[in-house]
């Protein structure tokens, strides 16, 4: 019999401009983790407000969510950072799962900036179980001790939360004071007791620079190790990181086990017509691929994959650009 154990397991305190660092305990296979920003959080000073950059905060006050598993002696599991995400990418592909975006709990942007005093819950998803998938707990991360045939999986699993010290990166041009000493970092997360071993998922961003208007730009930085399930790319366009349906305009995919050529409408309709986004849901910017079609041995090894994009250069040399956020699973050795 499965047992479930759901927990908010971790509560550390909100140093601004410092990294939250904590490790996960073993037991169990998670399939969802949650990054928790809660608390009250001041801002003070403030005369001018600034521009919003992106979603403007609290999702800006984290930086970059990063979670390294180390190997075992003997373990059949990869290690290395298996999560290396901006919270836009973690928060934008949970559209995916859930059909709408949902920030702060209770829709706060910090008044925009305005002095005051405001209490936030923010939870940034992270999904190892895949719901794109028939059989979703094949990606959950394996915290058993040990694997099916006896061998430690990982020694540590740590995660890093890399923190704003103020509010530029939430308003750019912003002079208030940031008090963040009310707020904590938490984690949250779902396990099931379950036998057996899982396939191991690594949850990457980067981003791709526009420095003119091609046809053909290529992005040199997409991973080529482990096989692709699924993408998600973001067209931000500068100053403030808005997505913009003003930048992609194609994508060409080629490779051993894929061949893919569609136009950004293409890929935009496909996401409604397989209920990845709600149609009431804007879609601007923003562009997911699902490599899989509810079968993980449908993903596309990596090696070899080539992606050229079609874009526009609107704000000037590499001001704008495309955060690609991916995911790759991997075979045990």
């Amino acid at each position: 019999m499965a047992f479930e154990d759901r927990r908010n397991r971790i509560s550390v305190p909100f140093t601004a401009g410092s990294p939250a660092i904590f490790s996960l305990n073993t037991g169990g296979k998670v399939l969802q983790g949650r990054l928790i920003i809660a608390g009250i959080v001041a801002v003070t000073g403030s005369t001018a407000p600034g521009v919003q950059v992106g979603e403007g905060a609290p999702i800006n006050l984290v930086k970059r969510v990063q979670i390294t598993a180390t190997r075992a002696a003997g373990s059949r599991y990869p290690g290395g950072k298996i999560v290396d995400c901006h919270p836009r990418s973690l928060l934008r592909y949970a559209i995916a799962q859930r059909g709408k975006f949902v920030g702060e709990l209770f829709g706060s942007n910090l008044g925009h900036s305005a002095n005051g005093v405001y209490p936030i819950y923010l939870s940034i998803p992270i999904y190892f179980a895949d719901p794109t998938n028939l059989n979703q707990v094949q990606t959950a991360l394996n915290m058993d001790p040990a694997d099916s045939q006896g061998n430690r999986i990982y020694s540590n699993v740590q995660v890093q939360v890399d923190l704003a010290s103020d509010l530029s990166g939430c308003f750019a041009g912003n002079n208030g004071v940031l008090n963040t000493s009310g707020l904590t970092v938490q984690w949250d997360d779902d396990r099931l007791g379950i036998t057996g071993d899982t396939v191991p998922l690594v949850q990457e961003d980067h981003d791709m620079l526009i420095p003119t208007t091609q046809t053909r730009a290529t992005d040199y930085a997409l991973p080529q190790d482990g096989a692709f399930t699924s993408w998600l790319i973001m067209a931000e366009q500068s100053p403030d990181r808005t997505l913009s349906q003003n930048l992609l305009n194609r994508l060409i995919v080629t490779g051993p086990t894929i061949n893919f050529d569609e136009y950004s409408n293409d890929v935009q309709q496909k996401m409604l017509d397989d209920a990845w986004y709600d149609a009431a849901q804007p879609m601007d910017g923003q562009y997911f691929l699902d490599w899989t079609n509810g079968l993980l041995l449908n993903s596309n090894p990596a090696s070899g994959i080539s992606a050229q994009f079609d874009v526009n250069n609107v704000s000037g040399a590499n001001l704008d650009q495309l955060r690609i956020y991916t995911r790759r699973i991997y075979q045990l050795a």
